[in-house]
């Protein structure tokens, strides 16, 4: 190939040569006619799409082979899905095309200087912060040709902190808000960071990207021809620590309110204890913190010291020097949720005492194959540690009703 370009185009056709590994089947077996485990392409287009494949293809490891199993290809028709709806979410939240200088400004920030990012708020300057460093890591494994690293790396940002979080934290600002400069800032960033996103998957799904890219209003050109994103860029690296310390209470929260079982639409009182300099930054995104914790926005304090129902509330430790207190009579009914849990604990102890008694019978032990008593030691550890944690949950109920 190299002689032949040469030859006829008088220079060299190509300088690299990249070595990839095979494609095999779910189970790991060469494809061939014999086994019947040829998969074609063309079928999995059909049932998958193009772009779904390619990025599926391009998620193995360098130098070893893929196993293609339809649990990948699922995998990323939902990535592809995501994607897509992140994109109508934000053409439903952003000006009208008819409204040329709302647009203008809109493409104009680019929040490509120290001065710029500093400017924003705590969600916008960490998703924008963790968004320039996207750039940097995925450009530097395209020039590595670690394609695989590449395509995990916007994977996890695009899903697990633009899509979860930060779309999620940009409606406080969209609909529950009546400054309009925020909500301006807000539509600025969800646009910035997702044109940026759409730049850096174009390499491995190149349509749906472009389709997005071009239903936006005033492109220019087509993304496909579109420069690549800027590396080192601007970060502000205190806004992800601190925006990590958000999430942890957040996070905290959901888990108190799925342990304790309490409705998904009701909305609880929350007291945030901490520091004063920690107070500063998250008492600023109490609208944020309200709507992912599902908290009613009117009951949620901030203070330095423990309220005075502490001994009647769930404490949770977010990081160090950050706390919260949820209110226990806010979440739940606690003579009833005693009564359920006090049926449920009867239950468990009944199941964990007929796996000791399997466990203490000499014939089972003996007879019984070995990967079976293990199965049986696994649940019955499994069960005696629910118990314990049944019963301290029990305990705590009791004492609130006590108090």
């Amino acid at each position: 190939m190299v002689m032949m370009g040469i030859e006829f185009t008088g220079s060299v056709p190509f300088s690299y040569v990249y070595l990839h590994g095979l494609i095999r089947d779910a189970e790991g077996r060469k494809m061939s006619k014999t086994l019947g485990n040829v998969i074609d392409p063309l079928d999995t287009i059909k049932d998958y799409g193009t772009d779904a494949l390619r990025f599926t293809l391009s998620l193995g490891t360098a130098g070893q082979d893929l196993n293609l199993s339809i649990e990948r290809l699922t995998s990323n028709k939902a990535f592809t899905n995501k994607l897509w709806n992140a994109g109508k979410f934000l053409l439903q939240n952003l000006p009208d095309k008819s409204d040329v200088s709302a647009w203008d400004v809109l493409l104009a920030n680019k929040f490509d200087s120290e001065a710029s990012l500093q400017k924003l708020p705590l969600p916008e300057c960490w998703v924008v912060t963790g968004l320039h460093e996207l750039i940097d890591k995925v450009s530097r494994s395209y020039d590595k040709f670690f394609f695989g690293d590449a395509a995990r790396e916007i994977y996890d940002f695009f899903w697990g902190d633009f899509a979860d979080w930060y779309i999620e934290a940009s409606k406080t600002r969209l609909y529950h808000s009546s400054d309009k400069f925020a909500a301006a800032t807000a539509q600025s960033v969800l646009v910035y960071v997702f044109e940026n996103i759409l730049k850096l998957l174009h390499p491995f799904m190149p349509f749906v990207t472009e389709e997005l890219w071009q239903a936006f209003p005033y492109r220019k050109q087509a993304l496909m021809v579109t420069p690549w994103p800027t590396t080192g860029l601007p970060k502000d690296l205190r806004s992800i620590k601190r925006f990590q310390n958000l999430q942890s209470l957040i996070r905290g929260i959901r888990n108190v309110r799925a342990e304790y079982s309490v409705e998904p639409a009701k909305r609880i009182s929350a007291s945030v204890v901490a520091t004063a300099d920690v107070l500063e930054y998250v008492s600023k995104e109490k609208q944020v913190l309200a709507l992912l914790s599902k908290l009613d926005v009117q009951n949620v304090n901030f203070t330095e010291s423990a309220p005075g129902d502490a001994n009647q509330s769930v404490h949770i430790v977010a990081d160090e020097g950050l706390e919260a207190y949820l209110p226990l009579a806010d979440m739940v009914d606690v003579s009833e949720e005693v009564k359920r849990l006090s049926k449920r604990l009867s239950k468990m102890q009944s199941e964990y005492d007929a796996l000791v008694a399997r466990l203490n019978s000499p014939s089972f032990v003996e007879k019984a194959p070995e990967d079976i008593v293990r199965g049986v030691r696994e649940k019955a550890s499994e069960a005696d540690e629910k118990i314990s944690l049944t019963k301290n949950r029990l305990a705590f109920l009791q004492s609130t009703i006590s108090t």
